[in-house]
């Protein structure tokens, strides 16, 4: 999963680099908010909070009886995916996600989410594949970018890392946490004075953001 161009995964350039940074839940609302093409699966959990083990339970029961009742009701089926997904039923997620992409073979949602859990269940490789088929729909889907470049970023990965992240950064330059992404690998790939501009963006869009702070040092630079 993730960022911009159709470039596959397997062309994708090799790492530079080992880095593994840490990092922060920065302006995720705003992020997630900002994608287009996620619908409400992602944004449900974060507005509402960590659902307890019975609203979960109460969403798999909701939604099997939906897609029970309907079962060429694409929504519906992407509901109970993600109510699996969030009671981490992903082996339960994945079958109902691609069955969505069975009917839906361009649905963002279900690609991005399918991504994520074959991150989180160890699949990278996989899990690599499907977010950057999210990006080869929709170049500017943030959530599949910034899950693509913590990937690569944590890999060395920093020229893969740009060839996912820019084409969204450019399009929505508020992101703060895409743009200290990227002014990461510029730093790490020989370009101080691009990654000092993405990391003083980062900071003008996040003031307290440890790590641009942190790059600038590294860079000889103070934040403004």
């Amino acid at each position: 999963m993730t960022t911009d161009d159709t470039t596959s995964p397997a062309q994708q350039p090799a790492g530079d680099e080992n880095l593994v940074p840490a990092w922060l839940a920065l302006l995720v609302l705003i992020l997630i908010i900002a994608v287009v093409g996620v619908g409400g699966f992602v944004v449900r959990g974060m507005m509402t909070g960590r659902p307890t083990n019975s609203t979960k339970q109460a969403d798999i029961e909701q939604w099997t009886k939906a897609v029970d009742a309907a079962p060429d009701d694409a929504t519906a089926r992407l509901n109970l995916a993600y109510a699996y997904q969030q009671d981490t039923q992903y082996d339960r997620a994945l079958a109902e996600y691609d069955k969505v992409l069975a009917q839906e073979p361009k649905d963002t949602a279900a690609l991005y989410n399918k991504g994520v859990i074959l991150m989180i269940t160890g699949e990278a490789k996989k899990g690599e594949a499907a977010l950057w088929a999210v990006l080869k729909i929709d170049s500017g889907h943030a959530l599949a970018a910034k899950e693509l470049g913590e990937y690569y970023a944590a890999k060395g990965q920093f020229k893969s890392l740009i060839v996912a992240v820019r084409p969204v950064v450019e399009a929505k330059p508020t992101l703060a946490d895409l743009q200290y992404l990227m002014g990461l690998a510029y730093e790490k790939t020989g370009k101080p004075d691009w990654a000092k501009e993405r990391y003083d963006l980062a900071l003008k869009y996040s003031p307290d953001m440890q790590e641009a702070i942190d790059g600038l040092r590294r860079l000889g630079e103070v934040a403004k």
